[in-house]
């Protein structure tokens, strides 16, 4: 059998961002008897069923049908070129999933790409192993895509563009021919002149899946962007597609909405949560404030000095501000024991001046002489709360740094409580008996790194405690979406510690009460972030919001009520942006269900 590929590149109009770069060599007629060619290929072995789940049934968690319907209607009816596009949480990665392993038992699929944002890539990696048997390689390097069949790449690291050479970094995919193309958050390709829109595109694919939730966010020719990189011609070319649809032009309101409905339901697979029983529950947010004694006062009030009035090389230059947020004040605000450390590598080492380390020794003399951590006595109260509510109460609990979770574990440990470690360095059949223990009960607390928000699936357990909390507000939803998943059958509990009087009780507040804690459902707030544009690294390489928060801190020169307004106006940005999601949920529903 020839193999044909569907989806090659030809695009009509040339964009200025890529100069000179040729165009594919079909025009549309040819297109068109590519389109039926495939139809009749695909026609000829017929999928009525899913010959592959009886081998990955007993490695999921939950048989929830709709996802097998879905994965089926894609294989059988659409040649898995199409758009899927779920409301958010009911599993649009199962369902893909599905559709990969049966393209691979039957043979079919033996060149797979997925593409999705970077901090989606290990959980990609992740499920398809675990829950799939599927080993699937992270593209690193531009040699990856040659020696692998299977790769996942994080769409922003692969689709650079070297405008000196006119090509792209990652050309070597463009030369393959791929049997499956997959881009999840597919909405991210609603921008036609794009670097991202391009790469894509360029991919030459048999069949191509488009994942999002929000295919239409207010903008119909958005829409019309996605459909067009999804199937050449399917809406007609832009002028007939503004002539048809767009009514006097305007791009909210469509003209001849059941025709472009029934265009759109030819190459799009939607399931609505009430139409699947999928109910996720609340989460409920808990603030618990710490309220320093004044001698934990004074030694928060050194460290800050140190960092802000007394933190300089060796040679006299002052050290970077970015770095002190970044680097010190988290393990300073994490616990005693973590801030101890850093002190002891700032006294011990090399690169400090003498005035620094004198200062940063005084502060450890003070620690010595501490009688009281105020933070871990508030937890082992809370932890005690929390066992006393009933007899099925696990708790998870989350810190950034490793000597703070074996000092929990040293401060809960005498109460004669069974607790499970989790974090780096861990095989992956090491993570999954610590799982599989916490689970049958024999832990009642796991302990855990953020190496353990990321894949993992906790829905027996509604209890979750931020000791100390990433300012980038998607580690914090990833946390809380171990707990928050299919399955999750009561209210959720989501403690995160504040102490007063410091930067950690507005960001707190900032990114628990007003962002993760909302009433949003899991996967919504990367949505939303993505819309007002926050949801990348910034020039740093950290999160928007973190660097946000991080150069309000540097100019106001840890000033807290300065600080303070800093986050307000991000809060207030973020609630503008919900705001607008909330409208764009609504045009979604009316234009895609009612």
């Amino acid at each position: 059998m020839v193999d044909i590929i569907v989806n090659e590149n030809f695009e009509e109009d040339a964009s200025e961002l890529f100069g000179d770069i040729e165009s594919g060599s079909f025009d549309s007629s040819e297109l068109f008897k590519l389109q039926m060619d495939a139809r009749e290929i695909s026609s000829d072995s017929e999928i009525d069923d899913l010959i592959s789940y009886g081998m990955i049934k007993k490695n999921l968690a939950y048989d929830l049908p709709y996802q097998r319907e879905g994965a089926l209607r894609l294989l059988k009816d659409l040649n898995a070129t199409a758009l899927l596009a779920d409301e958010v949480g009911l599993g649009k990665t199962i369902t893909t999933a599905m559709v990969i392993k049966e393209g691979v038992v039957r043979g079919f699929l033996k060149k797979v790409a997925i593409l999705c944002p970077p901090s989606l890539v290990d959980q990609w990696v992740a499920e398809l192993k675990e829950k799939f048997e599927l080993d699937f390689h992270i593209v690193e390097s531009v040699e990856d895509w040659e020696e692998h069949d299977f790769v996942i790449a994080s769409i922003d690291r692969v689709k650079i563009f070297d405008k000196v050479n006119s090509r792209f970094k990652h050309k070597a995919a463009h030369g393959i021919s791929w049997d499956l193309v997959i881009v999840d958050e597919a909405h991210k390709l609603k921008e036609r002149n794009t670097v991202r829109w391009r790469f894509v595109d360029r991919l030459r694919k048999k069949r191509f899946l488009l994942l999002t939730a929000t295919p239409f966010q207010n903008d119909l020719v958005e829409l019309y962007n996605l459909l067009h990189i999804l199937k050449r011609g399917h809406l007609g070319t832009m002028k007939e597609f503004r002539k048809k649809f767009l009514y006097r032009g305007n791009k909210r309101h469509p003209l001849n909405p059941d025709e472009l409905k029934e265009k759109l339901e030819q190459v799009m697979v939607r399931r609505r949560r009430d139409e699947t029983g999928i109910n996720y529950k609340k989460r409920i947010p808990k603030i618990v404030t710490i309220e320093m004694t004044p001698q934990e006062k004074t030694i928060y009030d050194n460290t800050v000095r140190l960092l802000k009035e007394n933190y300089f090389r060796a040679d006299g230059r002052e050290i970077n501000g970015a770095l002190i947020v970044f680097a010190i004040l988290p393990k300073v605000t994490s616990s005693s024991k973590s801030a101890i450390e850093s002190l002891t590598k700032i006294v011990e080492g090399d690169v400090y001046s003498d005035g620094t380390k004198d200062f940063a020794q005084g502060i450890l003399d003070d620690y010595a002489t501490l009688n009281k951590d105020s933070k871990i006595e508030k937890l082992v109260e809370l932890v005690e709360e929390i066992r006393n509510r009933s007899d099925d109460e696990k708790i998870l609990i989350y810190t950034r740094h490793p000597t703070t979770l074996k000092y929990i574990v040293e401060k809960l440990e005498p109460f004669g409580l069974k607790i499970i470690e989790f974090m780096g360095g861990l095989t992956r059949e090491e993570k999954s008996e610590k799982i599989e223990s916490f689970k049958r009960g024999e832990a009642d607390i796991m302990i855990s790194t953020d190496c353990g928000a990321e894949g993992l699936n906790f829905q027996f357990c509604r209890n979750l405690i931020n000791y100390d909390l990433p300012w980038n507000p998607m580690s914090v939803e990833q946390r809380i979406g171990r707990l928050d998943r299919i399955g999750q059958e009561r209210d959720m509990y989501i403690y995160s510690f504040a102490t007063k009087g410091t930067m950690e009780e507005h960001v707190v507040d900032l990114i628990i009460n007003k962002m993760c804690c909302v009433g949003l459902v899991i996967g919504e707030l990367p949505i939303i972030l993505f819309n007002l544009g926050l949801d990348g690294s910034g020039k740093s390489g950290k999160n928007k919001i973190e660097e946000k928060l991080m150069a309000s801190f540097i100019e106001g020169k840890g000033n807290l009520d300065f600080f303070a307004r800093g986050v307000d106006e991000i809060a207030d940005e973020i609630a503008l942006g919900m705001k607008d999601y909330e409208k764009e949920k609504v045009h979604n529903k009316k234009f895609f269900d009612e």
